[in-house]
């Protein structure tokens, strides 16, 4: 069994370990190596495509695991799960809520690559890998309240809901973060990098936005991270364990790792 397996890191990726604006990780350089010293399965857990989570890791070589679509796609090495929807239920959905709001809407599954660029910064290459969408769709319009309650009353008719992230509303199934947080453990302990029951892992898992709030609900030691261009910090679960990072982004993604794995660890030496 690897050392430190007894804790597994689940974390989003825009505006938590990537900054919002640069796509950057590197303030968090350094608690990603000592997650790596430590042998610690960190998993990407994000609305991104798997082809962009793929890209992602094969040049950066960060994750041990990723949970992509916000739960639609689960891969663990040669590992993949798909308890995503159908693409054909995804799109039904999306035109039927086009057909019924006020203004122009267009998802990612439809838009070009161009298009995908300019809505998010990306460049053109990375937007193609967001267009590979296989269970879920984030939205390109600019809604109404009433809108959004529109959209998601025909979401729930064709069994999906409509989820809030730090920069779309996404289309998706009901598989969401915190239930893939319990399929990526059963698949870590089926591989032998996390012990089998009745010993249970420590989680921690860090997300800024309210498609991660199953996340954080579901972790040993949930971490809100700050919205770099929000307003007033609102806890996105109601839970004392909640840890409120000092920062937005990856800098604050690394004081809040290096502050729990300190008490984690040193709890444990305690302990014995």
């Amino acid at each position: 069994m690897t050392k430190h397996s007894h804790c597994v890191i689940f974390t989003d990726l825009d505006g938590t370990l990537l900054d919002h604006d640069s796509y950057s990780w590197a303030p968090a350089a350094a608690a990603i190596g000592r997650i790596k010293q430590l042998h610690i399965p960190l998993i990407a857990i994000s609305s991104k495509t798997l082809a962009e989570l793929s890209f992602l890791n094969d040049r950066d070589d960060i994750f041990d695991g990723l949970i992509g679509e916000n739960g639609g796609v689960i891969c663990l090495g040669d590992q993949l799960e798909h308890p995503g929807p159908t693409t054909k239920t995804i799109d039904g959905a999306r035109n039927a809520i086009a057909r019924a709001v006020s203004g122009p809407l267009a998802g990612f599954r439809t838009s070009s690559p161009a298009v995908i660029a300019r809505e998010t910064g990306l460049a053109p290459s990375d937007a193609a890998r967001a267009a590979q969408r296989h269970c879920s769709d984030p939205l390109i319009w600019a809604p109404t309240e009433t809108d959004i309650a529109t959209a998601q009353s025909i979401a729930g008719e064709f069994g999906l809901k409509l989820v809030k992230g730090g920069r779309f509303h996404t289309l998706c199934g009901p598989t969401d973060k915190g239930k893939a947080m319990d399929k990526m453990i059963e698949m870590l302990i089926g591989i032998g990098r996390l012990p089998s029951p009745p010993a249970k892992p420590a989680t921690i898992a860090l997300g800024d936005s309210a498609n991660d709030a199953t996340m954080l609900a579901a972790a040993d030691f949930p971490v809100q991270i700050p919205q770099k261009h929000g307003g007033a910090i609102l806890p996105l679960i109601d839970d004392t364990k909640l840890l409120i990072a000092p920062e937005p982004g990856p800098s604050g993604w690394n004081s809040a790792i290096n502050q729990l794995l300190d008490q984690i660890f040193n709890a444990r030496v305690q302990a014995h």
